[in-house]
């Protein structure tokens, strides 16, 4: 079902570079001066993308021999440990700096940012005791679909988004830190990055560094969005100031844990292998439930200020540039360690794997607007939980 997915999505894909085409096409007939079409800042994304792909092409094509440089080796001290440790920073860096740039009113210190991804990085350490606690118990993966659910769920949604949880409930406590709204989601995000950061070590090495994209657009981006729904009910909790606000915080830790659950269970269960792409159909759901939660977040800030402005081009090519780039990155390190034709396949399978989705995930991450809107905390629950998307009544509250 995912090569299924995946062969949609591409379609998908060519018929929207097609349309991209297209319109080029016709601005540049529209334009009385045709010289002025050929400027960088028209065709930034299609010179960004092919020069990385050019790049990535020659250094393979040129540069590496057909056998491997390098060496696989199992220990602490190799260069594959030291260059699997360096990409996974690498991606939670990047990540870091598109949440710190959403943060456009009262900006956190970076100081503060690493202490959670410090933290969070140190928490995720506490999985192996409980995990091994749970399965103690005799609670352990059977094959059968309720029983692995329901333990991908508990011994693995729960248990996680709990360890990720502590670094920002220590810093929820500062009300010097976490002063507007879209901080309880960045530093809940942080908080996973430095989790992702541990996890997509390990899980790049073991790889032989074949998941460095799998990694880097769908486990971090998921760790994000599941981590993000307990901050957006602890924020909820702490604004409403009622004897039930903590219901908030228990059903967002509940519901985290279920999506969380949700979303491994489809690559874990023997069965529901089958039908795997139902993963990467509710990763995209899940992407925009995290981006409608930044929007609103972003928006309820009590630093709110007309003149500031979150300028979404800037943001997608930020995006695009980096996730394309690492993609390139990929490639070149795939082929240090496993030789020039490998590369090559590898490079074929990541496009069509991964192109769509660097695409879909840079303009969806990046069609915020913003406009004044204090958060109630008198709403309704369910306003509560999703509040009601703000109208831009001024032209200056744009934000494209």
């Amino acid at each position: 079902m995912w090569q299924l997915l995946n062969t949609v999505f591409n379609i998908i894909g060519v018929l929207l570079l097609l349309r991209f085409l297209w319109d080029k096409w016709k601005l540049y007939q529209s334009l009385d001066d045709p010289s002025s079409y050929w400027t960088y800042q028209r065709h930034k994304y299609v010179i960004t993308v092919g020069g990385f792909l050019l790049g990535a092409l020659l250094i393979v094509e040129v540069l590496l021999p057909t056998e491997a440089l390098l060496t696989i080796e199992r220990s602490w001290t190799s260069i594959n440990t030291v260059i699997g440790i360096a990409v996974s920073a690498g991606i939670s860096i990047l990540w870091a700096v598109y949440l710190r740039r959403l943060d456009l009113f009262d900006p956190e210190r970076w100081r503060n940012v690493f202490l959670v991804f410090l933290a969070g990085s140190i928490t995720v350490w506490l999985v192996f005791p409980i995990s091994d606690f749970i399965n103690e118990q005799g609670f352990e993966l059977n094959g059968g679909v309720l029983n692995d659910l329901m333990y991908c769920i508990i011994s693995i949604g729960m248990v996680e988004e709990f360890v990720k949880f502590l670094p920002l409930l220590v810093m929820a406590r500062s009300k010097n830190i976490v002063r507007e709204p879209y901080d309880f989601l960045l530093y809940a995000s942080v908080a996973a990055l430095g989790f992702a950061f541990v996890e997509n070590a390990l899980f790049i090495i073991q790889s032989n560094f074949y998941s460095i994209n799998g990694r880097a657009l769908m486990a971090t981006v998921a760790h994000m969005t599941f981590s993000s729904v307990i901050g957006y009910g602890l924020m909820i909790a702490q604004y409403k100031r009622s004897q039930s606000s903590w219901l908030y915080f228990v059903g967002a830790f509940l519901l985290s844990s279920a999506m969380h659950g949700f979303y491994d269970f489809w690559l874990i269960n023997p069965m529901a292998k089958r039908l795997d792409g139902l993963t990467l159909l509710f990763f995209l759901l899940t992407t925009h439930f995290w981006f409608t939660m930044k929007n609103k977040t972003i928006n309820a800030s009590r630093f709110f200020d007309p003149y500031r402005k979150l300028i979404n081009d800037k943001l997608r090519y930020f995006l695009i540039f980096w996730l394309t780039a690492l993609l390139m990155t990929s490639v070149v390190i795939v082929g240090l360690f496993h030789g020039r034709n490998t590369a090559n396949a590898y490079l074929q399978g990541q496009l069509l794997a991964f192109g769509f989705l660097i695409y879909y995930l840079s303009f969806s991450f990046s069609r915020f607007k913003i406009a004044p809107r204090m958060l109630n905390a008198g709403q309704k629950a369910f306003d509560a939980v999703i509040p009601t998307e703000p109208v831009p009544d001024q032209k200056t509250w744009g934000a494209e």
